[in-house]
């Protein structure tokens, strides 16, 4: 299957319980039972899979890389991949435009570089504002891939994030089922399911996951507004410190649309014919599909 074959390209307790202290009021009793139930029904839901194929799916890039030890990462990985073609070029005028072809690819990484310190931006409203927060140190660069958007993302200066936002044609006539099979497929085992918040101020958000020791992988489905599908790798570590991390909590320089977080979270608009244009209405890099109408300016 296509969408198979691109994804194999792209990739790679014990529960606790105090006993009531003796004399406890039945107000703290109450409290900790609540406390209790919450812990049992974590408990008792599924463990996320691990797979020992999400480490080689980062094709060498690793969690903590500052911004420079990432492009020149890519830097590599392009001249890497023009230099051979620059080297059989038939005249001098190709080899002219493949060197230009190549700069001006470095030259547009190096230029996406942004930091979230509270201004407004194009992803505020997009299909990434979930993916950071404003006034936490986070920024990130925008790497254009061979069938897809890469979206790298820091906090504190270190990479924690890779949102891979595959091109629309890539997965023409998929569902999320072909391409959540597809990728655990390439992952050996089937994902979880998980509903939850990304950023605790947003809408709930549901995705499909898998771990290994370092990093959790999980697949987006944003084909009902934006016709496409994400996949994500996070590093665990800063996953379970992202409380801490995120202390500030600075609202966004543009907050979401009320239509995008009602189609992204599941629920239905009330009025869908009135927000036709809606998309028209968006700022940001989004990844349409092919028939969407163009953003705006």
């Amino acid at each position: 299957m296509r969408i198979q074959r691109v994804i194999a390209g792209v990739l790679t307790s014990s529960l606790v319980v105090g006993l009531l202290a003796w004399g406890t009021t039945d107000a703290d009793a109450q409290r900790r039972g609540r406390r209790g139930g919450q812990q049992a029904a974590a408990a008792r839901e599924p463990a996320t899979p691990n797979s020992d194929q999400i480490a080689p799916a980062l094709t060498g890039i690793e969690w903590g890389w500052n911004k420079r030890q990432l492009l020149d990462f890519y830097v590599n990985k392009l001249n890497t991949e023009f230099q051979p073609r620059i080297n059989k070029a038939r005249d001098a005028m190709t080899e002219d435009q493949l060197r230009h072809e190549r700069d001006q690819r470095i030259r547009r990484m190096r230029e996406s570089y942004i930091e979230f310190t509270g201004q407004t931006t194009g992803y505020d409203s997009g299909f990434l504002r979930d993916e950071f927060t404003h006034g936490n140190q986070e920024s990130m660069v925008r790497v254009r891939g061979e069938d897809g958007d890469d979206y790298f993302f820091f906090i504190r200066g270190k990479l924690w994030k890779w949102y891979h936002a595959f091109d629309a044609a890539v997965f023409q006539g998929a569902t999320f089922a072909d391409f959540q099979a597809a990728i655990g497929q390439r992952f050996g085992v089937e994902g979880r399911e998980r509903t939850g918040h990304l950023v605790a101020s947003e809408a709930e958000r549901t995705w499909m996951e898998w771990q290994d020791d370092r990093t959790r992988a999980r697949v987006v489905d944003n084909t009902r507004f934006y016709g496409f599908f994400g996949l994500v790798f996070e590093d665990r570590q800063v996953l379970d410190q992202l409380e801490t991390l995120r202390s500030n909590t600075q609202r966004r320089g543009r907050q979401g649309h009320s239509l995008v977080d009602a189609v992204t979270s599941g629920e239905e608009a009330e009025n869908p014919d009135a927000n036709s244009d809606i998309v028209d209405r968006i700022t940001g890099n989004i990844r349409r599909r092919d028939n969407a109408p163009a953003p705006a300016e």
